[in-house]
């Protein structure tokens, strides 16, 4: 890789390495090459291990009077696949994840499994070079800033769900009803709706987070929030 990609990679993650191999390495997928010493596979695993010990530190610390299953439920949502791979894209880990031609072409590195995966190999190198303290304060300052409150509405999806599987042992519906757009700037309006009952509309640039908003709608409507 590019000294100058290297440098650019770098600048985004602040954090410049000692040992700038680790880094190419954890951008390197398994497509590329197969030997488990010249992948990102192990440091993947290494780094998955240090986001849980810093995002359960984290919570711990924030969070004094939280019971245990709440933290592992607010723990769950930080470092879940979607939240990671959104931190990869901010960084723009897809623009330098090496992967091989055919995934290439069908657009792998564009995936939220591959993006969580680089970016947890990425922390895991990070923590070979520098140590945990280095690892930790990277990985807090990729975090998004929640409070409680926030939190409880990050996954409003996963809420409205458990609440309609508790009271009622049935799913609410969700149907796109809107979408606008050329390709690279699409827009999109879901409403849910349970038992043929309107609860909420959201829009979003993506489906998920209309869907996310349309059930933060719902959840105000039926008082949960």
């Amino acid at each position: 890789m590019e000294r100058e990609l290297i440098q650019t990679v770098q600048e985004k993650l602040g954090y410049a390495f000692q040992d700038p191999s680790l880094l190419e390495l954890a951008l390197t997928h398994r497509s590329v090459a197969h030997d488990p010493r010249s992948n990102n596979e192990r440091l993947e695993f290494l780094g998955d291990a240090v986001l849980q010990l810093t995002v359960s530190t984290y919570l711990y610390r924030k969070f004094p009077d939280m019971p245990e299953g709440e933290l592992a439920k607010t723990r769950s949502l930080l470092v879940r696949e979607s939240t990671l791979a959104d931190v990869a894209r901010e960084l723009e880990l897809d623009r330098y994840l090496r992967v091989g031609e055919g995934e290439r072409r069908s657009g792998a590195q564009h995936r939220d499994s591959l993006l969580c995966d680089v970016l947890e190999a990425v922390y895991g190198a990070i923590y070979l070079d520098g140590g945990f303290a280095w690892a930790e304060q990277v990985i807090l300052g990729h975090l998004p800033a929640w409070d409680a409150g926030e939190l409880a509405l990050v996954d409003a999806k996963s809420t409205l769900q458990e609440y309609f599987q508790q009271t009622a042992k049935k799913l609410p519906v969700y149907t796109l009803v809107q979408e606008t757009g050329p390709d690279h700037d699409k827009r999109f309006v879901v409403e849910v709706h349970f038992e043929g009952e309107f609860l909420g509309a959201g829009s979003g640039t993506t489906k998920k987070e209309a869907e996310q908003e349309a059930a933060r709608q719902a959840l105000v409507k039926l008082g949960i929030q």
